[in-house]
């Protein structure tokens, strides 16, 4: 009865030791992959953020251009973005359409305070820009 040991099922050590070093194989492929995806996200997030804004300034402009009153769609003698002013007058569908603005400028976006933008107008070119400048995967 020496050899019946084996037959009593489980895994040998050995066995284990392939299956864990498998896996981190897997893990040392896919982490960095993965981090690669968020950053590409949140540049692309931040893109769209601010194509948007863009437009929305633009329609302002093309709109007020033929009346008097306010040519850029600030925040009071700033050149920060007002988003309620965009809101409305109906160039943008709510205050919390910018996810990156920053709060306590009130521009009227609400968002996680953590990464976040202040949105503005360069007023002689009619560029939006943010201040701080884009940091790659610093997004909300």
């Amino acid at each position: 009865m020496k050899g019946s040991r084996r037959s009593q099922g489980g895994f040998t050590l050995v066995e284990i030791m392939v299956v864990l070093a498998v896996l981190a194989i897997l893990a040392a492929v896919v982490i960095p992959n993965v981090g690669g995806f968020l950053n590409r996200g949140k540049d692309n997030a931040y893109k769209a953020d601010q194509r948007m804004l863009q437009a929305a300034v633009d329609a302002w402009r093309s709109n007020t251009r033929t009346r008097s009153g306010n040519q850029w769609p600030l925040v009071g003698s700033t050149n920060v973005i007002s988003i309620p002013a965009l809101v409305d007058e109906n160039f943008l569908r709510g205050n919390d359409v910018v996810p990156s603005a920053n709060t306590s400028v009130h521009t009227g976006a609400t968002n996680n305070p953590s990464g976040t933008y202040t949105w503005g107008i360069n007023t002689s070119t009619g560029v939006v820009t943010s201040t701080p400048s884009y940091s790659t995967g610093v997004y909300p």
